[in-house]
């Protein structure tokens, strides 16, 4: 008995060479956004991790010396990069820790508020 269908099988083989591309293709993109959050995620906890210290050192001491800010800004460039800012916002009792790094979708911009002693 011999098929009647000729043909076909290229077709069929065709079509699933183009599935296979397609799921390679989003398998690729689906890695490359990983590595993106990765590294963003790497970039918030040193942001976070610096500012924390600041907040800490200041706790510790009772005071913030323009030295110590300094410090600590050059800390932030080496940690993320050339563009990275801080700022330090002092009130009464409180103290408003800024960082800024530049990401792929724009600026972040982590804030952190702590309580210090007078």
């Amino acid at each position: 008995m011999q098929s009647k269908v000729r043909g076909l099988a290229l077709l069929e083989v065709l079509m699933a060479m183009a599935v296979l591309a397609l799921g390679l293709t989003t398998c690729a993109s689906l890695l490359v956004r990983g590595a993106q959050a990765f590294d963003s995620a790497g970039r918030e906890s040193l942001a976070l991790q610096g500012a924390q210290s600041l907040l800490e050192r200041v706790r510790a001491q009772g005071r913030l010396t323009v030295a110590d800010e300094l410090g600590w800004r050059s800390q932030l460039v080496e940690r993320l990069g050339v563009s990275a800012q801080g700022r330090v916002n002092r009130s009464a009792h409180m103290l408003q820790v800024q960082v800024l790094w530049p990401a792929q979708g724009g600026e972040q911009v982590l804030t952190l508020r702590g309580g210090v002693l007078p």
